[in-house]
C-alpha cells in the first residue's frame, strides 16, 4: 500500500476507536404519537324570525281575537284591544353553558289618551314577567314570544285627541348572555 492509503486507513480506524471503540456507533431511539382529536364548541344563539309574527284584535273588548290581515291598514278604534305577538328561538348548547336571556322591550310612541300599552313573554311555555329569563340548555331550538299589547278604552274622555295618528312600537332586542357557571 501507499503512504496515502495507508494514512487514510489510519485515520479512519482511529476516528473509529474514538467513537465506539468497537467499530461501530449505535445508540437507542423510538417513537410513539398521539392520534389526532378534536374538541368541539357549544353555542348560544337567539333567533327572531323575519315570518309568524301576528296582529290581532279584540273589538269592543269582547273575548275573541281576530286577525289583522295588514297592520299597514288597519285603523285602531276605542274600545280595540291590539296585540302583535313574535316569535323568537334560543338554542344553548354546552356542556357548561349556563346563560340568561333579556328583553329590551320598545315602548309604544305617545299615545292618546286613554290608551294604554303593556307587554308580556313566554318562555319554554312559561310566563316571564319583567326583561329576564333563564336560558333553558338545549341543542334544539327552544321556543319563546314577546306580546305588545295596546288597549284603547271605550268611553275615555279626550278619545278625540287619538284621530289620525300613528302609534310607533320602537325596536325591541332579545339578549342572551351566558353567565359563569356555579
Amino acid at each position: 500500500m501507499n503512504k496515502a492509503t495507508k494514512g487514510t486507513v489510519a485515520i479512519a480506524a482511529a476516528i473509529t476507536l474514538l467513537l465506539g471503540g468497537a467499530g461501530s456507533l449505535a445508540y437507542w431511539q423510538e417513537s410513539a404519537s398521539v392520534a389526532a382529536t378534536s374538541v368541539s364548541t357549544g353555542q348560544l344563539h337567539v333567533t327572531v324570525p323575519t315570518t309568524g309574527s301576528t296582529w290581532t284584535v279584540k273589538k269592543n273588548a269582547t273575548a275573541t281575537a281576530t286577525p289583522i290581515a295588514n297592520i299597514s291598514t288597519f285603523k285602531m278604534v276605542p274600545g280595540d284591544i291590539v296585540t302583535y305577538t313574535v316569535p323568537f328561538t334560543t338554542t344553548a348548547e354546552g356542556d357548561n353553558l349556563t346563560a340568561t336571556g333579556t328583553v329590551a322591550w320598545g315602548a309604544a310612541a305617545t299615545l292618546p289618551a286613554g290608551m294604554t300599552s303593556s307587554t308580556s313573554g313566554t318562555y319554554n311555555s312559561v310566563a316571564f314577567a319583567g326583561t329576564t329569563f333563564a336560558v333553558v340548555k338545549q341543542a334544539t331550538p327552544v321556543n319563546g314570544q314577546l306580546v305588545f299589547t295596546l288597549t284603547w278604552d271605550f268611553g275615555t274622555t279626550g278619545n278625540t285627541t287619538g284621530m289620525s295618528q300613528t302609534i310607533n312600537l320602537a325596536a325591541t332586542t332579545v339578549t342572551v348572555q351566558q353567565t359563569p357557571a356555579p
